[in-house]
């Protein structure tokens, strides 16, 4: 059985989960003094149990949440506060509505060099900014960086780094994910600012090539890091447009820190040397991940912070983690005098205006005019209106609402906007025809359930059970679930997941 949710963590009233990791659980909070959403991250309580020869781990946070906490940059995620509340302790930060870049590198289309270098020079930008500063992140990944709904970088989970001068970090700890960290992060030496740097080496390798410079198991990774080369990154995507990278990896990814760059502004004049063309500041709004659902259930998952950001699967990151839309507030917006409406977003191909509607009001009463945005820009490359509930869902922040909302989308389809495209696939397989009239058996919704988890992430088995309800037949079965996927899973991979489940 999972731990209750709490309904209070100190002061903050807790409005769904966000999401859990080795640390502990992550909540979407509210702030009653300032009436703002937070993200809460709570640390488990084993880790407040110091002992003899190691010191507490409170003690470590509480050191460096209070120094990350003096971060104020366009690029960073700001810590508000350390708290501690009965057995645990606790992290407050800014809530962010975005997608993290894990989305980004594993979503179908891939981001061109350029986009990589905008990418690239935000994340030194706050790098640099935060270490000359005395604060060292050491654990930069795909996960903890943000791209914010105005397609700006914002590097989360700085309350988890470490001061330069703080003594309290034993060395002999590594603090990091495999595949991301120094080498000195392994052996036992001092770490400084330049293990970002080494992380920062391995995001743009990873960027470019999809996939990471080290990989295997974490015993195969830390042996690599620490003794093998990385195959040069022209090598890896057979591409020579990308040789010019190889000699700034070669640096980044150096063994040797007094090799490597010593600072991320040196990496970052080394990347802008190799630009063709001029760099836009933020990511440009035609590439930006279109809205989905990002946790239903007691596990919202959703933002960590409030301008870009969540970790996790395909659709298991954050609460209103909405990357293409604006930040949405805690509460319903309302217009004031001289103040500027939502942008106008067209109606999406395919789309009647009357049928979006409906939906847009229903939003609106949660999270105010915005909802014509989101409901709009969620509408793009889905072909029912469950779909889009499904999408928008994760803006609602309080969670008895959101499942009041989300009740409608498993209703049956009377939307009139469905493409061909959208019915193209509908009950076929990769590879053949799928079966005709095959019902829907005992235990299929707990095979589909499986089968979904890694293309879904937790609410595989809540969309499961809902298709399921308004399916006598596992073709309908198939054909509901794909309605509801956004066009950053692949429908495709889905519907054999399923079949093959099924056998």
């Amino acid at each position: 059985m999972p731990a209750p949710i709490p309904t209070h963590v100190g002061p903050y009233p807790i409005r769904g989960v966000v999401g859990s990791g080795a640390m502990g659980m992550v909540y979407l909070a509210h702030d009653p003094a300032i009436d703002r959403p937070v993200a809460v991250k709570t640390i488990h309580r084993r880790l407040l149990e110091s002992s003899d020869d190691e010191p507490s781990v409170t003690a470590r946070f509480r050191v460096e949440a209070k120094a990350a906490g003096r971060l104020t940059h366009r690029n960073i995620v700001p810590v508000y506060q350390f708290g501690e509340d009965n057995d645990c302790a606790y992290i407050v930060m800014e809530y962010i509505a975005g997608r993290n870049l894990r989305d980004y590198i594993q979503s179908p289309r891939k981001l061109e060099v350029s986009q990589v270098l905008c990418l690239m020079l935000q994340l030194l930008d706050g790098l640099h900014y935060a270490h000359e500063r005395g604060i060292v992140h050491r654990d930069i990944k795909p996960a903890n960086l943000l791209i914010a709904d105005d397609g700006r970088l914002k590097i989360t989970d700085f309350g988890i780094a470490r001061t330069e001068s703080s003594n309290l970090t034993r060395r002999s700890s590594v603090i990091g994910s495999p595949g991301y960290i120094a080498p000195e992060q392994y052996t036992d030496c001092d770490v400084d600012r330049r293990v970002d740097v080494f992380s920062a080496g391995v995001l743009l390798y990873q960027m470019l090539s999809g996939t990471t410079p080290f990989s295997g198991t974490d015993e195969a990774i830390m042996y690599k890091i620490v003794y093998e080369p990385h195959k040069p990154l022209s090598e890896a995507t057979n591409d020579e447009a990308l040789v010019p990278f190889d000699a700034v990896l070669d640096r980044a990814l150096a063994k040797d820190p007094a090799q490597r760059y010593q600072s991320a502004m040196e990496m970052r004049t080394a990347l802008l040397a190799l630009a063709t063309e001029a760099l836009p500041d933020v990511l440009p709004a035609s590439i930006l991940l279109a809205p989905r659902l990002d946790g239903l259930e007691p596990k919202p998952a959703a933002p960590k912070e409030r301008e870009s950001s969540g970790p996790a699967t395909p659709l298991s990151r954050s609460v209103a983690s909405i990357p293409g839309s604006p930040t949405i507030p805690m509460t319903p917006a309302k217009s004031q005098p001289g103040t500027v409406g939502p942008p106008s977003v067209p109606v999406p191909t395919g789309w009647d205006t009357a049928a979006l509607a409906g939906v847009e009001r229903e939003l609106a009463e949660h999270v105010g005019p915005v909802a014509r945005v989101l409901v709009r820009r969620a509408a793009r490359g889905v072909t029912s209106l469950a779909a889009v509930r499904l999408a928008v869902a994760g803006s609602i922040a309080d969670f008895e609402a959101r499942e009041r909302f989300l009740a409608k989308a498993g209703a049956p389809r009377t939307d009139t906007a469905v493409s061909a495209a959208g019915t193209q696939h509908r009950g076929t397989q990769v590879g053949g025809e799928a079966p005709s009239g095959m019902p829907m058996r005992e235990g299929d919704v707990d095979k589909a359930a499986a089968a979904l988890l890694s293309s879904l992430g937790p609410i595989a088995r809540v969309v499961a059970k809902r298709c399921a309800a308004n399916s006598s037949t596992r073709e309908q079965f198939v054909a509901r679930v794909v309605e509801q996927l956004t066009p950053s899973v692949d429908a495709r991979r889905v519907q054999a997941d399923l079949w093959r489940a099924f056998g």
